[in-house]
């Protein structure tokens, strides 16, 4: 597909996971057959073999791969940027639901219980971080994109050293001027101060914490992307004029080999690895559709349809 057309999808894509009212939250019970999921903000795969899905509903799992679901906690939360890091905690930010006493937007929350309960951090009632990433190295090292303005923060790309306490704005030289349009973002396992961010033009790279950025591949997007944990490997969903799919790097995002997934129209936008069995992963598109590999990446069983779960 032309690379213009499929940014223009995307972006409607975008449009319709943006925030918007969450549902009343259910307290940890199984979800039925076909049930609805809206919106996801974000996929992690723990290390306890769980799979998690942020939503405007709050933050559901399963422990069987897909078999069964339930919230993960009766937090009545509308998640963004949802990130697990390589110690196991969760950041989230977004927006407070109709139960929740949380003043809107939420700030940085951090989990130690796998979601069954949130913790405030950082930035309460001032900002609402749409992408959150960490070094896997070194996971007090945060990276956070505020898309909008947010009261006396300014829309940027944001960086902790301290696990999310204190942060400093870091430059946007080279980016696009819309950060709507920077679809995924990843710090380099082996070295924190390179960051890749996948854009509606093209690939580009920090080698400098985020200070300043370079364009590396104009005929590459890239929705999502993800570090594979204890490796050099890097996996994201790839586009170009001649091929689209998942794609693995093993030169730090120099080159990119693909490896399966074409699909079409709709693309991955957010992968996630189990840490301690790499062949084992999960990937959900912008057309909610929630899919499972065991065998890195070569084959994929599809447990979510439009975002009805198939139990």
């Amino acid at each position: 597909m032309n690379n213009k057309a499929f940014v223009a999808i995307l972006a409607v894509g975008l449009l319709l996971t943006a925030c918007s009212s969450s549902n009343e939250i259910k307290e940890s019970q199984e979800m039925d057959d076909n049930y609805n999921i809206e919106h996801v903000h974000g996929l992690a795969y723990s290390s306890d073999n769980s799979i998690y899905i942020a939503t405007h509903e709050g933050l559901i799992v399963s422990s069987n791969e897909g078999e069964k679901w339930k919230f993960a906690g009766d937090a009545d939360l509308d998640l963004m940027g949802f990130h697990i890091q390589s110690d196991g905690t969760m950041l989230t930010s977004g927006h407070p639901g109709e139960n929740s006493d949380l003043p809107d937007p939420v700030g940085l929350l951090e989990s130690k219980d796998n979601g069954k309960n949130w913790e405030s951090i950082a930035l309460k009632g001032e900002v609402d971080f749409h992408l959150l990433t960490s070094n896997e190295s070194n996971p007090a090292t945060i990276y956070g994109v505020i898309q909008m303005e947010s009261g006396n923060f300014e829309s940027g790309i944001y960086k902790s050293i301290d696990k999310g306490i204190s942060w400093d704005k870091l430059g946007v030289s080279g980016l696009p001027k819309d950060l709507h349009e920077i679809y995924a973002l990843v710090s380099l396992s082996n070295n924190e101060n390179v960051l890749i961010a996948g854009t509606s033009e093209g690939v580009f790279r920090s080698e400098d914490g985020g200070q300043t950025w370079k364009i590396a591949d104009e005929n590459r997007i890239i929705t999502a992307i993800s570090a594979v944990p204890n490796s050099k490997e890097l996996i994201s969903y790839s586009i170009t004029e001649e091929e689209a799919g998942m794609m693995k790097s093993e030169d730090n995002g120099l080159t990119w080999e693909k490896i399966s997934l074409d699909l079409g129209k709709d693309a991955v936008a957010y992968f996630a690895v189990q840490p301690n069995q790499t062949n084992k992963m999960v990937a959900v598109t912008f057309e909610n559709n929630l899919l499972i590999s065991s065998d890195n990446g070569l084959n994929w069983r599809e447990v979510m349809e439009g975002g009805k779960l198939k139990n």
